[in-house]
Order: structure tokens, then C-alpha cells, then sequence
């Protein structure tokens, strides 16, 4: 018997090459289309409206510059009197500053402490004295700009009098310097940079050793002075002067010196 064959032959598609053919022709038009069509990038800043817009917004979020003459301030008396120790007496003035309408607390406070505090120690060491003795205190004021900033100087000047013989038995000047446009008090390194430049501390130290030695207060070969950052010194006249109290570089008989730094 013969064995009967059979055999499926599946007649072959070309349905799936023509379609994805079709995709890729249609999409590539497609997108050769939105090519064509699409608008050129903007630059910022190319349309003159834009850069003008950039500037005013600029402009309206800076902050608003302070002239250095604008600015306005007081320095009133605060006078203190004392009695109650037959031995010493106070008669001291010290200053009071007033920025714009605000008075300017934290330095006013710390100026009143320091000289009543020291008054009242003062008192208590100097009730057995052989003399009596008055306690005074006085200041000057200097109103300096340098370069961008405006600076009050304020030298408080203290002495303890022999009421007797008329004469100062010790005194002593203390400096404060407050930028105005801060109210904050300003450092002698911020200071001398601004004023004086990078070598400052140089020129510090070859202006106090021309005074001494010229004044022949020390001789050239003794002179070891270094600047501190600790030094009292104030602004008058543009200039920058460094105060040193009795025994501070040389021989308390000289008493206080006042010496203006010369540049270079």
C-alpha cells in the first residue's frame, strides 16, 4: 500500500518588509518636515529688548549706594561727676554717638563703662591718700573719609590730677574709630591696609623709629618696636596717628607719645 505523502507549503508574506518600509520613508518625511519648519534657536541677549530687560532687572535689585556725604551723625557730652570720696573726685566728659537718629548703644555703653568702672576702682584704692586727686577725662573728635569709607575718630584723653600742685600724675589716651556706614568699630589692620598698602607694617615701624631716634627719645641700636594690631591710633587730616602711653616704647618721663605715620 502505498504510504500517502504530504507536504504544506506556506506561501511566503511580503506584507512585513512593505510595511516596515513604508514606516521608515513616512517617518523620515515626517521629521525632514519639522526640520524645515523649526525656528531658529534665540540667543539671550541678541534682541536688544532682552539685554535692556536683563539691566533694569539688574538695576532694580542692587543695592542703593550710600553717598559718604550724606551721612549724618552726633557726637554729644555726657558729663559724670563724683564727690563722695574726699580723697578723689570725678570730672569726666566722654562722648555719646548718635548715627542718623539711632544712638549708637553697644559703643556709647562700652566708652561709659570703661571710664566710670575704672573710677570706681579708682575710689577704693585711694581712700587712705596722702592728697587729694581728681579723675578727668575729656575727647576730641576727628571726622575723616579715606578712600571709600568715612571714619569717625575719637580720642578720649584720661588724667589723674594732684589737685595741690596742679599737674598731671599719670595720663593716658585711648582711641575708637567707627566706620559711618556700618556704625561698627574698625580695625587698625583694615585701616592701614586701606591707607598705607601691603608693606603697612613696614612703614609703621620706620615712621615710629624716625621719631624716637630723631627726638633722641631711644637710641637707634635699642629700637625693637614691632607693630601689634593692639595699638591705639586714630585718623585726623587724612593722616594716621599712633598713640603710645606712658612706658608703652620708651621711658615713662616722655609721657604720651603721638606719632603721625608717614608714607613711603
Amino acid at each position: 500500500m502505498e504510504t500517502m505523502r504530504y507536504q504544506e507549503n506556506k506561501k511566503s508574506s511580503k506584507a512585513p518588509i512593505i510595511a516596515f518600509f513604508s514606516f521608515v520613508i513616512i517617518g523620515g518625511a515626517l521629521i525632514f518636515l519639522a526640520l524645515t519648519h523649526e525656528n531658529e534657536p534665540t540667543v539671550i541677549g541678541q534682541d536688544k529688548s532682552d539685554v535692556q530687560n536683563l539691566l533694569d532687572l539688574s538695576q532694580d535689585e542692587s543695592v542703593p549706594v550710600i553717598n559718604l556725604a550724606d551721612i549724618e551723625y552726633s557726637v554729644a557730652d555726657n558729663k559724670i561727676s563724683d564727690t563722695s570720696n574726699a580723697k578723689i573726685k570725678a570730672d569726666i566728659t566722654i562722648p555719646v554717638v548718635t548715627l542718623g537718629k539711632e544712638k549708637l548703644e553697644e559703643l556709647n555703653k562700652k566708652i561709659d563703662d570703661q571710664y566710670t568702672q575704672r573710677y570706681v576702682n579708682l575710689k577704693d584704692q585711694m581712700k587712705s591718700a596722702d592728697h587729694k586727686y581728681t579723675f578727668t577725662v575729656s575727647y576730641n573728635n576727628y571726622d575723616n573719609t579715606v578712600n571709600d569709607k568715612r571714619i569717625l575718630s575719637l580720642t578720649l584723653h584720661q588724667r589723674i590730677i594732684d589737685d595741690a600742685a596742679k599737674k598731671s600724675t599719670t595720663e593716658k589716651i585711648e582711641c575708637f574709630n567707627i566706620n559711618l556706614e556700618t556704625g561698627k568699630e574698625i580695625t587698625e589692620k583694615e585701616i592701614l591696609v586701606s591707607m598705607l598698602g601691603k608693606d603697612y607694617k613696614m612703614i609703621v615701624k620706620n615712621s615710629v623709629k624716625g621719631y624716637v631716634v630723631s627726638k633722641k627719645l631711644m637710641n637707634e641700636s635699642d629700637f625693637t618696636y614691632a607693630l601689634t594690631g593692639l595699638e591705639n591710633f586714630y585718623i585726623k587730616d587724612e593722616k594716621v596717628h599712633i598713640i603710645f602711653n606712658e612706658g608703652d616704647l620708651v621711658d615713662k618721663k616722655h609721657g604720651v607719645l603721638d606719632i603721625t605715620i608717614e608714607e613711603e
